[in-house]
């Protein structure tokens, strides 16, 4: 009977967390379409994809995480029946949305000075810039596709939100190819093209997120914004900002310093992100569900929602580990170019212990970023940032920087990160279960709902 009760709480998260699967699978097939209609069109424009698209994502990330931080309280409100104080928190943080483009306007020439400290040529230099201005844009329809996309998963309609990001993503993928290839003229070409059919796509879905909250609003009469809900989402969301910033920017440094090494373990690098990016498409989606899980749930069923997140997570890796197994050859070979430079034999090596490497991440992973977003559900965010910090600056940098001194290499670098990995969950499992058996940090104020 116990086991069965377990087992339909497993389901029920994964019920949640479905329909977000579908809009990651989209987005990383978006990717995948931009990236090779890219490398058609001009080396350059591919080879300055990469910083260009990475700054965005730190200043983006940043904006999306903090602000997007709302659906978790709007959430926490929601289920507590005060429909006014949720609404009351999606409009204060679309009044924070607005008083953020100043931010993301001196983002501009503060990301082209960071691109100049690169040794770029001229036309990959123009490229990043230009690729890096509209990706900014665009990272601010993000941001308020995150606060609006907010207002739906607070009340557990997953499914209305991942519906509408993957319309939003196919229809980038779709405007894509029209906009690099030159089939429309200037300036919808080429990496420029690239960054605006982004723009197209993220207007697109801002807009039909709108339009759902116009049709169906959560509260006939809603309350104004207060000040106190603006701080609380400030207090609360500029911690999961911060701690985005330092992921985004930890994984651009590792990035940067494995492009330094032979061309051989660097594509088996390459062709490890990859696959490991296909793969967190299940623990980032349920991830997701979590942290609205999290924020909507009782105390007395927090231990049973901790417990089913490490299921999922458990069976997610088993299920990697076990695919990369049977086919890890089959997989990483298909990154070798027709014009490679180096031969198979100089690729395997580098490439078996990668994929070794990643069966064994998976779970440490998975469950870090499930554990994070059960404490973010939970108002939690500084701590969570406090151990990202910890793990990240205190132990995984130093790690890092003495691998690269005495023992330098893909392989080598890769174990650092597994390191941190398996640190930062053991870490953040104390906290949730210290959390699971504490009042939520999050404070839901109640309105007259009329």
């Amino acid at each position: 009977m116990r086991g069965t009760a377990r087992m339909k709480g497993v389901v029920a998260l994964q019920r949640l967390a479905f329909p977000l699967v579908f809009a990651q699978i989209a987005a990383t097939a978006n990717g995948s379409v931009t990236g090779w209609f890219l490398a058609q069109n001009s080396s350059s424009a591919l080879q300055a994809s990469l910083p260009g698209s990475m700054l965005a994502a730190a200043v983006s990330m940043f904006a999306v995480s903090t602000l997007g931080y709302a659906g978790t309280i709007f959430a926490r409100r929601h289920a507590a029946d005060d429909a006014a104080g949720a609404v009351a928190t999606f409009r204060a943080a679309r009044t924070l949305a607005i008083a953020a483009l100043p931010l993301f306007a001196a983002a501009w020439p503060a990301g082209r000075f960071v691109l100049s400290l690169f040794s770029l040529s001229g036309d990959v230099f123009s490229d990043a810039c230009a690729y890096y201005a509209i990706l900014l844009a665009n990272g601010y329809f993000a941001t308020l596709a995150a606060i609006l996309g907010g207002y739906f998963t607070g009340q557990g309609r997953t499914a209305f939100v991942g519906t509408v990001s993957a319309a939003g993503c196919i229809v980038n993928a779709a405007l894509a190819p029209l906009f690099i290839s030159g089939t429309l003229p200037a300036p919808f070409r080429g990496i420029t093209g690239a960054g605006l059919a982004a723009v197209a796509a993220g207007l697109l879905t801002c807009g039909v997120l709108a339009a759902g909250i116009c049709l169906r609003p959560v509260a006939a009469r809603p309350q104004a914004p207060t000040r106190r809900d603006c701080m609380e989402i400030l207090r609360l969301g500029l911690p999961a900002g911060v701690r985005s910033l330092v992921d985004t920017g930890g994984f651009f440094l590792f990035t940067a310093l494995i492009a330094e090494c032979p061309a051989a373990p660097a594509v088996a690098s390459t062709a490890a992100f990859t696959v490991n990016g296909i793969f967190q498409i299940m623990p980032w989606s349920l991830s997701r569900a979590t942290e609205i899980a999290a924020a909507r749930a009782p105390e007395p069923g927090l231990n049973a929602l901790l417990r089913d997140l490490l299921v999922l997570c458990g069976i997610y890796s088993a299920l990697f580990a076990a695919v990369l197994a049977l086919f890890w050859k089959r997989i990483m070979c298909g990154f070798i170019a027709a014009d490679a430079t180096y031969s198979v034999g100089e690729f395997l090596p580098a490439a078996g212990a990668l994929a070794a490497l990643l069966a064994a991440k998976a779970f440490f992973e998975s469950a870090t970023s499930n554990l994070q977003a059960f404490l973010r559900g939970r108002g939690e965010t500084a701590a969570v940032m406090r151990i990202q910090l910890a793990t990240s600056l205190l132990f995984w940098i130093p790690l890092f920087l003495a691998v690269k001194a005495f023992a330098p290499g893909v392989v080598a670098y890769w174990l650092t990160m597994l390191a941190c990995a398996a640190l930062s969950a053991a870490l953040l499992a104390r906290r949730a279960r210290a959390c699971a058996s504490a009042p939520s940090l999050l404070s839901p104020v109640t309105y007259c709902n009329m």
